[in-house]
């Protein structure tokens, strides 16, 4: 019997935060709040959550800053429903 096991990462960006200066490569770009899964998979199925992560993602350079879940929160909520 063979069974098949690993990771996944799962990445889904919530909203756009308008276009900043990233800290890491100095462009100006269109900034996104944006959120990352690591799940423990069991033939291909996400089993078991391992961590969460929500930051703010710089689509030039990748760069991503971690933020709290409350930082999130009050960033997104502030945004408004788009």
């Amino acid at each position: 019997m063979i069974i098949i096991y690993g990771t996944r990462t799962k990445l889904k960006i919530d909203k756009t935060i308008g276009v900043r200066k990233c800290e890491n490569c100095h462009h100006m770009v269109e900034q996104a709040l944006a959120r990352e899964k690591l799940s423990f998979t069991l033939f291909y199925i996400p089993f078991l959550i391992l961590t969460k992560r929500r930051m703010i993602l710089c689509p030039c350079c990748g760069e991503a800053k971690s933020m709290s879940y409350k930082e999130y929160k009050q960033m997104k909520e502030s945004l408004g429903d788009n």
